[in-house]
Order: structure tokens, then sequence, then C-alpha cells
């Protein structure tokens, strides 16, 4: 598929992975609808373990990518509620005339022994992580259809093929990623619709620096915060650097045009996942 005048939604593009993958879907001349909770995360920031994106944020994604040529359009929207997925869509077909690549990045992450898991941040992860890839691709799917076939692409991790302590509901959801992504490569492939996933390893986004890094501090023996992440890179990472948003965004880019590949959980870390 060439992306050019192509039409592509990134969800949880406001920072980290889905604003790297935005912005290269932009510059390769593609139309990019940027979606993200914004305004929709007021009083949800206070109740997580690091701060969630803002509208401001959301718009500065948009407008990046207007400054440098492209087009693009800032939608509101909570992947974990069915009409905000349907009206992201319309956002996408009413401003751009159709629809041609879903990347269902938007994901959350929290901390914890199953033992003492509070169900509602369970809930709450699985909402995001699971039903927002199945809410999102399955309101994208009719207008794909339309077009005559497009790619859908998952954001996983490389929790989804093994599991860690502590991170019990994360793998379970990153794992259900995997499983949804290869049953709708199954059942979309006679429409052409290609469903691939990406597992990202070690980046240095918020989740990692602001909440990850507690945990994994008195393993490594440093600070929480960024010596502790560079520490864990090091010690765990074959090619002994961390993965960036711009690395994932190529694995995006691939994905999205790679006619022949569907149904596929590609790994972008460094070689800390090789299964």
């Amino acid at each position: 598929m060439e992306l050019k005048d192509r039409t592509v939604i990134v969800t949880g593009a406001a920072r980290g992975i889905g604003r790297g993958i935005a912005e290269a879907f932009g510059r390769e001349g593609a139309r990019v609808v940027v979606a993200d909770l914004g305004s929709l995360a007021a009083g949800a920031s206070g109740a997580w373990s690091y701060r969630l994106a803002s509208k401001d944020d959301l718009q500065m994604v948009a407008d990046g990518i207007r400054s440098r040529g492209g087009a693009a359009l800032a939608v509101e929207a909570d992947v974990s509620d069915a009409d905000s997925c349907r009206n992201l869509v319309d956002a996408a077909r009413e401003r751009f005339g159709g629809l041609d690549v879903l990347v269902n990045n938007a994901g959350l992450v929290q901390m914890g022994a199953i033992e003492s898991y509070d169900e509602k941040d369970w809930d709450r992860l699985f909402a995001v992580n699971v039903k927002g890839v199945f809410l999102g691709s399955r309101a994208a799917i009719p207008a794909l259809r339309e077009g005559g076939g497009g790619a859908i692409v998952n954001i996983s991790s490389i929790a989804g093929k093994r599991g860690y302590a502590g991170l019990g509901a994360y793998c379970a959801s990153k794992f259900a990623v995997i499983g949804l992504t290869q049953v709708m490569a199954q059942e979309l492939g006679g429409a052409s619709i290609r469903v691939n996933a990406i597992c990202p390893g070690l980046l240095a986004t918020a989740m990692w620096i602001d909440h990850l890094s507690v945990g994994i501090s008195g393993l490594v023996g440093k600070p929480a915060g960024r010596e502790a992440f560079e520490e864990y890179v090091r010690q765990n990472t074959p090619l002994g650097r961390e993965q960036t948003p711009d690395d994932i965004a190529e694995a995006a880019l691939y994905l999205a045009r790679a006619d022949n590949v569907t149904g596929v959980a590609l790994n972008v870390a460094g070689g800390t996942e090789m299964s």
C-alpha cells in the first residue's frame, strides 16, 4: 500500500509511541487522524499512577503534522466506549473521505501482584488495552471494506509474549491483543484487510519512567526514573540500547505497506524478546 494520501487513524496519539507513529505517517504524506482522551481524561489522571495526555498534547501533534505540510485532524476519543469509536471513524470519513489504516495504540499499564491487584484497575486496564482494540477495529472494519481493504496495526508488547512478575494484568491484556490480531487476520483476509501487531520493548515513555521504573529500581540497584530504566535496558537488551517511538513507527509503516503480511506479532525490542 502506498501511504501518500491514505487516511490513517492512530489512537493514543498524543504522546510517546502513538505520537511517533502519527508523525511518521504524516511524513509519508498520509492524512492522519490523531486520537486521544484529551479533555475526556479529566479526573482520570489523578486515579492513575502516571499523567495521561492532555487536550493540548493532542492538538500539538496535529498542529505539528500540519506545520510540516501534512494533513491532520485531532479527535478526542475514548477507545473503551463504542459510540466514541464510531464517532472517531465517522470524523475520519467526513474530513478525509474514507479510511485505509487503523493503528490501535491506546493503552494503560498498572503494576501489582495478582493477589492484591485492585479489580477496578484490572477492569479499566482491560477496557482500554483489549476492549479498545475490539471496539476500534469493529468501528473501522466497514470503512476499510468500503475502501477495498486496508490495514489494522495493533500495539501489543513483549509482555504479550512472556509473563513478568508484577505485570499480570498488563501481560494478560497484551497476550489478548495478539490473540485478537490472529483472529481478525483470519476473519478479514478475504476482504483484503491485513491485521498485524507490534510488540515494543523498552521505551522511555511516561509508563516506564514514571511508573514501571519504580518496580525495577530494586532489581537494578538504581533510583527509580531514568537511571533505573537505563540500567534495566543495559542488563536486558542484547543490542544495548532503548527502543524509541521512531523505531516502533518504522514497524508500523512497514506493516501498513506490506500487502502480503498478516497475523504477525513483530518484536521491536532490541532482542529483549526473540520468540
